[in-house]
């Protein structure tokens, strides 16, 4: 009797184990395959660890000191300017444009981390190797809030040893419009903590002209949702649909001072096509932008309408369709938005991209405000010679919330317009 009661107890507790490290196994592969999903996730938050502090819900003020002081600041370039075909869509960061020529110091904003730095090299014609042109760094605010520092021509020695004694993790022979050399870069991943006010580098003006661009930075805030209606699939940058505007993180005496320097010392200059009025332009005088939000809008889609960025191709992973000509945009501009522009990426007008303005109308279908421009059956008509060309028009029409067709003709626009052989755009 005693003999089958110790065998039940031996059985028993067997059984127990048994249970024991199948709850452990499931537990590990749940927790290994929870952290996955974790990372993964955080791997599009620019590898966002959890040792950063909560953002609070209130990010006025989180940025306390000035990154650059505003006496070296000509003008701040507002959010969504064009240059196509490389920025058809609104551009997703800010300019700062200076006259200064020695090197201009660029300090921490706020008490934060730099988690990586990458080093932008470039080869020239010519030339067998390489060389460094600028630094672009990460600084972690907060978990979710990320700034984006980019050309920073010389960094402090700390960071410079740091980066030293890393393994290089580079790519090569990256072509970019508009730039005349063949770029690397090389990344490296650090948690270097920083102090507001504290200097971390200098970036410097090397143009003979003045008013250069020396600087870039970006804001993007993943606690915020992207902005619904938007198929974000179409943007292989993932931070585009959560950039904000840098400067409403300052303190307020801080961001108002900023605040003056948007707008532009450069504006192409020409007169409108129809009524012969003079649309935009610049004879070397500072001209603000007046309108809210100051700092400029990134994605202006509107459902329902023409406005904002259409694709001519599926979205995939390799590139942003935008980056290979196929893209068209129905926009306002980033300096005075009560002007429209329309950005073409390229294939629309037989690879030539080009940005046209038109002064806005509310009624007829010549120039309508983009914002109007509905799924009504109608063809609208956009008219433009300001590039010295023949007269010229876009043709466009909206099919549906997410078709678009239009077709780009050497005429002026008449009074019923039609088809030949459109392009076909989706959103």
């Amino acid at each position: 009797m005693l003999q089958k009661k110790n065998g039940f107890v031996h059985v028993l507790v067997i059984l127990v184990i048994v249970i024991a490290i199948v709850f452990l196994t499931v537990s590990i592969f749940v927790g290994n395959k929870t952290k996955s999903q974790k990372d993964d996730k955080r791997s599009l938050l620019n590898k966002i660890t959890d040792t950063y502090p909560q953002c609070p819900a209130n990010l006025e003020g989180i940025l306390t000191f000035p990154m650059i002081d505003p006496k070296y600041i000509s003008t701040i370039t507002p959010l969504g300017n064009i240059n196509p075909p490389g920025h058809t869509s609104p551009v997703d960061h800010n300019y700062f444009s200076s006259n200064y020529s020695d090197k201009i110091p660029v300090y921490s904003p706020s008490d934060n981390w730099i988690n990586s730095i990458t080093v932008i090299m470039a080869k020239h014609d010519g030339e067998e190797e390489y060389k460094p042109l600028w630094y672009t760094l990460n600084h972690q605010i907060c978990d979710g809030l990320v700034l984006t520092f980019a050309n920073y021509t010389e960094l402090i020695e700390p960071l410079m040893d740091i980066i030293s004694k890393q393994k290089d993790d580079c790519k090569f022979g990256i072509i970019k419009d508009g730039h005349d050399f063949t770029e690397g870069q090389c990344y490296h991943r650090l948690d270097y903590k920083v102090k507001a006010g504290e200097l971390i580098g200098w970036t410097q003006v090397e143009s003979e002209k003045g008013n250069a661009l020396p600087f870039e930075i970006w804001a993007a805030n993943y606690n915020k949702p992207p902005k619904a209606g938007v198929n974000w699939d179409y943007y292989k940058d993932d931070r585009y649909a959560h950039i904000m505007c840098t400067f409403d993180l300052y303190t307020k005496n801080i961001k108002d001072e900023y605040s003056k320097k948007f707008g532009s010392w450069s504006i192409p200059k020409y007169k409108d096509s129809v009524t012969g009025k003079e649309i935009l332009g610049s004879d070397g005088t500072f001209i603000p932008r007046t309108i809210e939000p100051l700092c400029g809008e990134v994605n202006q889609d509107i459902v329902g309408t023409i406005q904002g960025m259409w694709f001519g191709g599926k979205p995939h992973k390799d590139q942003s369709v935008e980056f290979e000509g196929k893209g068209l945009a129905f926009l306002h501009n980033n300096i005075d938005p009560k002007i429209g522009e329309i950005s073409v990426g390229g294939d629309l007008m037989g690879g030539k991209a080009r940005q046209i303005f038109f002064d806005p109308k509310s009624d007829g279908r010549v120039d309508i405000d983009p914002g109007q421009v509905k799924a009504n059956g109608q063809v609208y008509c956009y008219n433009f010679s300001h590039d010295y060309e023949k007269p010229s028009k876009i043709i466009v029409q909206l099919v549906d919330d997410h078709n678009l067709k239009a077709e780009y003709k050497i005429s002026e626009c008449g009074l019923n317009e039609s088809f030949g052989s459109p392009y076909k755009y989706e959103r």
